[in-house]
């Protein structure tokens, strides 16, 4: 499990007062009839869904109007992010203090990790591109198979809507010197529809690293070209089809972190393509055929590195409604991933063959979803692991629920092959986890606490006395979450407060990359064209380095927008306004990857 780091707080106590004060929740009250995909792998009304879940929509992206993916997904409960300095670096999300290989990421439904690396550059996905972002928190192996330990992460990009052929521009100015243009075309009706965004971003960003040796001292600047196209179209009353594509191509700059003062870059490029048939002939029976193919490409080369994996997909599902209380799913998985590399990998693909079956149950005041798996892999042998979740209607609008599931982390290409380090012998990364949650509607409140415990065993790690990957540790995350969205006077009030104790047990140290406590809160409203926010980001007991320990910090951001008509918006933002110096990642024991100051962004959105 990758460990990490730790970060510093000018005042979590501020945070804590507010959130103090007034309710908070990363799920507002009006995403309640919002119809989720990931929890189940079906379409269900979010008051349904068992598993703790989260939603970001196109509205709270163009709000909150974030630098990236990652920095946008550190806002939700549960949820904690690092990268390696500015706009483009390196970076990983930690669901649940699960390591970013230990979660699954989604794009359109297919996996888009590197199979070399195992985790996915989510800093390479364009915000201008994403419809919506659904994040499942739990494993959930029993319906995804590998990589599931902390949950899923499904990201939607963009698709046509029931309306005239419709053309936007979108320009953008940060004050690091970051310019980002897109402009989209979209049309659809009752048959189906169209959408197409192609988008550019330049940025020269801050300097990566505190070290000043060589050449050192520079801005490593960013440069990323997208293209993300969308179909789809029903064929017939009963059989529709959707294909979508997406593309970006990425130029970062990055510090020497040996000091020597040269100038490194790397170039990176992932593309996600898919077809999707849904058959639904009534209302009982839903079939769909999905097919997918990723690519994600790194070439860096200082390092002489060019690595280039292909993963392909194909998933057959069926869900039958027994009746309006109980729904049974049955579908196969297969994927067959690819690796072409300067290394002499012994290996360089391995096939995937998995079936799963999942029961949704309801009984009176008593709900339940339960789902079993089975996979095969050729390269680390057969895996079996289920998931069972109940909800159970207390009184009025308090309901308590329990969970219950086992997942994997499979071994990486690294892990199984990389020279000199990889051990074809490796067996996956294990885990069990159990949660109790309470939530409700009170008050005008919209209010869930989570506890959760997992055990992770088996992880994966080097050996110093064999010098290879060898499954050596094991790991205990548990955790409190509590999130509440909350309505007064047109302002909309969201928040949420994480606790969570991420440990070693070989060892008893707090894993690093981890924030200990972590804070978030957001009020918005409305006036008319005008629509203004306000958002603070806290945290503190971050580590990184194998314990050293990193000071906490509170960010606060304000945001404005205004739209003159239907066809012209501006918006602004100023993050970091109390230009707080924190710390994120460390790069050695006194060097640290920079964060970013106060900034101020201006938009510009035409719609015609």
């Amino acid at each position: 499990m990758e460990q990490g780091n730790i970060v510093n707080i000018r005042s979590l106590s501020i945070g804590a007062v507010i959130t103090a004060l007034i309710p908070f929740s990363t799920i507002a009250a009006e995403t309640e009839n919002e119809i989720i995909v990931t929890a189940t792998r079906e379409p269900v009304p979010m008051r349904e869904v068992l598993p703790a879940t989260s939603l970001i929509t196109r509205a709270d992206i163009d709000r909150i109007q974030p630098r990236d993916l990652p920095s946008l997904l550190g806002r939700l409960s549960g949820v904690d992010f690092r990268d390696s300095g500015g706009r483009g670096s390196a970076s990983g999300v930690f669901i649940r203090g699960a390591a970013p290989g230990q979660s699954i990421i989604l794009i359109d439904g297919i996996r888009s990790a590197s199979a070399t690396l195992g985790t996915t550059a989510l800093e390479g996905i364009p915000l201008d591109s994403i419809e919506r972002i659904e994040l499942v928190k739990g494993p959930v192996s029993g319906l995804y198979g590998a990589d599931a330990v902390g949950g899923v992460i499904q990201i939607f990009t963009k698709r046509g809507k029931k309306q005239r052929l419709t053309p936007q521009v979108h320009a953008s100015y940060r004050t690091d010197d970051t310019q980002i243009y897109s402009a989209e075309l979209s049309a659809g009706n009752d048959r189906g529809g169209f959408h197409g965004t192609f988008s550019f971003e330049n940025s020269a960003a801050i300097d990566s690293t505190t070290i000043q040796t060589g050449n050192n001292f520079d801005r490593d600047g960013y440069d990323q070209l997208a293209l993300n196209v969308s179909a789809n179209y029903r064929l017939l009353d009963t059989l529709e089809a959707r294909a979508t594509i997406l593309r970006t191509d990425s130029h970062n700059e990055f510090d020497d972190a040996f000091g020597a003062g040269m100038n490194f870059d790397s170039d990176s490029k992932i593309e996600n393509s898919t077809l999707n048939l849904v058959y639904k002939p009534n209302d009982q029976v839903r079939v769909s055929l999905n097919g997918g193919h990723f690519v994600d490409e790194s070439i860096t080369p200082v390092f002489g590195s060019d690595i280039t994996t292909r993963r392909n997909t194909v998933n057959l599902q069926s869900d039958y409604s027994v009746n309006s209380d109980h729904t049974v799913t049955l579908g196969l998985d297969y994927y067959n991933d690819r690796v072409d590399t300067l290394s002499a990998f012994v290996e360089d693909s391995r096939r995937n063959v998995a079936g799963f079956f999942q029961w949704q149950g309801r009984y009176g005041d008593l709900s339940l979803v339960g789902s079993v798996r089975h996979d095969d892999n050729e390269a680390y042998g057969n895996d079996t692991n289920g998931n069972i979740a109940l909800e159970y209607a207390l009184m009025g609008n308090l309901s308590a629920g329990f969970s219950f599931g086992t997942a994997f982390r499979a071994p990486s290409f690294n892990d199984l092959y990389f020279p000199n380090f990889g051990n074809p012998n490796l067996s996956p990364e294990e885990s069990e986890s159990f949660e109790i949650n309470l939530k409700g509607q009170h008050y005008g409140a919209d209010w869930r606490l989570s506890a959760y415990h997992t055990d992770v065993d088996d992880l994966i790690g080097f050996d110093l006395v064999t010098f290879m990957a060898q499954n050596t540790a094991q790991a205990t995350l548990k955790g409190i979450e509590f999130e509440v969205a909350y309505s007064y006077l047109d302002w909309q009030f969201t928040a949420n407060m994480n606790y969570l104790d991420a440990t070693d047990d070989t060892t008893n140290e707090y894993l690093d990359d981890r924030a200990k406590f972590a804070a978030n809160f957001e009020a918005y409203r409305n006036f008319g064209k005008l629509n203004v926010s306000v958002d603070l980001q806290a945290e503190s007991g971050r580590h990184d380095r194998n314990g050293l320990s990193l000071n906490g910090f509170a960010i606060l951001g304000l945001g404005a927008g205004y739209t003159f008509n239907h066809q012209l918006r501006f918006s602004a933002r100023l993050d970091n306004l109390w230009d707080e110096e924190y710390v994120q990642n460390l790069v050695t024991a006194t060097e640290s990857y920079r964060t970013y100051g106060r900034t101020a962004l201006i938009s510009m959105h035409l719609q015609y």
